[in-house]
């Protein structure tokens, strides 16, 4: 039984979270794969897919606004900034679905490479807060993937599985360029973010 993804959150209304999130917008190949998968992730069971304006993946949700001050996750975005202008990445690809927690997920490869962005946002969050109020990834270890549609409580896992079985469509290759602190919110069935710093990544 898939549980409805914002339900199962807590989210409290009006709840603004830091997150450091990797975005698409602006990438033709990334919003082109997303509309052609548009309709085989129409279904009952699920919101609706993500828009490509919205379209993420989380590198780290720190927690609430509330529990961290825009000065510490400033202190932390510039550290950030510095660090991943030391990496060098490969072009990424989103190169296959699978279901997480009823959501549709598509899975980021090379993703030993593109963890290296959690770690570095991980590394500048505990050297300003301390370990203790670092957040960690809820999955007890980085999953590379970014969700194309959230799921609402469904018993029909088997039904969407059968349709992005015959969708067939190609994977969409992109650079990782921008990974923003960003204040972000749920909306509609997805998250919408206000940009408050933004990290670009040359290497």
């Amino acid at each position: 039984m898939a549980i409805d993804h914002f339900e199962k959150r807590q989210l409290k209304p009006g709840q603004v979270d830091w997150n450091f999130n990797l975005i698409y917008a602006g990438d033709p190949a990334v919003a082109t794969m997303v509309e052609q998968y548009r309709p085989f992730l129409t279904h009952a069971g699920l919101y609706d897919p993500i828009p490509p304006e919205w379209l993420h993946t989380t590198v780290l949700s720190m927690g609430t606004t509330e529990e961290y001050s825009e000065t510490e996750m400033l202190a932390v975005a510039e550290r950030v900034q510095t660090k991943v202008a030391e990496l060098t990445l490969p072009e990424f690809s989103s190169d296959s679905w699978w279901m997480l927690f009823g959501n549709v997920v598509f899975h980021i490869s090379p993703d030993d490479q593109y963890t290296k962005l959690y770690d570095v946002v991980r590394e500048s969050v505990t050297e300003v807060v301390g370990s203790e109020r670092t957040a960690k990834t809820a999955h007890g270890r980085y999953l590379s993937h970014s969700t194309f549609a959230y799921a609402k409580t469904h018993d029909n896992e088997r039904e969407i599985i059968e349709k992005l079985q015959k969708s067939n469509i190609e994977p969409a290759k992109f650079r990782a360029l921008h990974m923003p602190l960003i204040r972000q919110w749920a909306k509609d069935g997805h998250y919408e973010w206000e940009i408050v710093k933004q990290i670009d990544i040359t290497g």
